[in-house]
């Protein structure tokens, strides 16, 4: 198929290698400047090269793939399904869940294949996970927690995109690694989360910007900054089934570089795995102990982006567009955005339970 990339910042990237190991075709690539566009066009051998978005809604694209900051995904994707494209978009899908919910039922008239890269969930043993939790053996879920941390916020860091309110939203560790947490207890428990109690640690506002890099205390010749979104989040949970649950979001975590983890309990066992040893999956109960399977090759080792995409052109071949059991979807991408808006409500107002509407 005939592919279009729009955005050439680092995700961008990974679609690229992930697009160019299946032998798709990368017709056009579309960055925020010529320049950009024209480098990004180079190092991945794209056909074509464009500073406009309306280049990629041409008749010979095939799917287009949405990697720019998360305000311009509503539009994009929108004008990408009216011209009859495929859409693959980075996440979070929307930053405002009634824009989601329009881009899933838009996606559900066009009939087109509308997906969210929450490529978590495509590590082997996330797979195996569900299975686990869904079957009639491992009884009713009752207790669910976890974390996301990295060390990615850590000043001084450089200042970008996502600190920037106009472009990355309100928000910033929810939607960025707080987003693939919720899909993929979603995915796996196949519960929904119906409140959220949360908290924000923002321990930096006030911060001192020089040569694109933010630092905790001035430097010379450094200018002030103000930085509103937070840097972690504690949430409480309750899910559908009546468990509860807890989740810690951080990027202020010295040697975490991208840690996912969840742990999962009923009356009868509980499962758990971490990102940072990828390959086991852990279950135990009361009577056996722990038992730890580990893929020790896991089809190779890990790479979910190209694990995702390969289930995504792996469905455009086969014409299943609207298949969400191998695919997250923008009905996905339109939960995740509720859940996201709870939370900053309940954040907002001294961690007041808020419903997820």
């Amino acid at each position: 198929m005939r592919v279009a990339i729009v955005g050439c910042g680092n995700i961008a990237n990974s679609h690229a290698s992930a697009l160019r190991n299946q032998k798709q075709t990368l017709a056009l690539c579309v960055g925020r400047t010529l320049d950009k566009a024209e480098a990004f066009a180079k190092q991945w051998d794209v056909e074509k090269f464009s500073d406009r978005f309306e280049d990629a809604l041409q008749a010979d694209i095939d799917c287009i793939h949405i990697c720019t900051p998360p305000t311009l995904h509503y539009m994009m994707a929108k004008k990408a399904m009216e011209a009859g494209k495929h859409v693959v978009c980075e996440k979070p899908l929307c930053l405002d869940s009634a824009q989601a919910k329009e881009l899933w039922e838009l996606s559900r008239k066009a009939n087109t294949l509308a997906a969210v890269n929450y490529n978590v969930r495509y590590h082997d043993a996330c797979q195996k996970a569900r299975k686990i939790v869904r079957s009639e053996d491992f009884g009713k879920q009752l207790l669910i927690h976890g974390s996301y941390m990295q060390q990615f916020s850590l000043l001084p860091c450089d200042y970008m995109w996502r600190y920037i309110p106009e472009v990355g939203g309100k928000m910033r560790c929810v939607t960025e690694i707080g987003s693939h947490w919720f899909d993929l207890i979603r995915f796996i428990t196949g519960l929904e989360i119906t409140s959220v109690s949360a908290d924000f640690g923002k321990f930096f506002p006030n911060r001192f910007l020089k040569d694109g890099m933010m630092y905790d205390e001035p430097v010379e010749g450094s200018t002030p900054l103000k930085v509103d979104s937070e840097d972690t989040a504690t949430i409480m949970l309750r899910f559908s089934n009546g468990a509860k649950g807890v989740l810690l979001l951080s990027q202020l975590s010295h040697g975490r570089c991208n840690r996912v983890a969840f742990e999962i309990s009923s009356a009868r066992k509980s499962i758990w795995w971490n990102s940072e040893d990828p390959l086991k999956l852990n279950t135990a109960n009361i009577a056996t102990g722990i038992n730890t399977n580990v893929n020790a090759f896991a089809g190779g080792f890990p790479d979910t982006h190209a694990s995702f995409f390969e289930q995504i052109y792996k469905a455009l071949s086969a014409g299943e567009v609207l298949n969400s059991e191998k695919i997250p979807n923008f009905y996905d991408g339109y939960q995740n955005a509720a859940i996201c808006e709870a939370v900053y409500e309940s954040a907002t107002n001294n961690s007041t339970w808020k419903d997820v509407k």
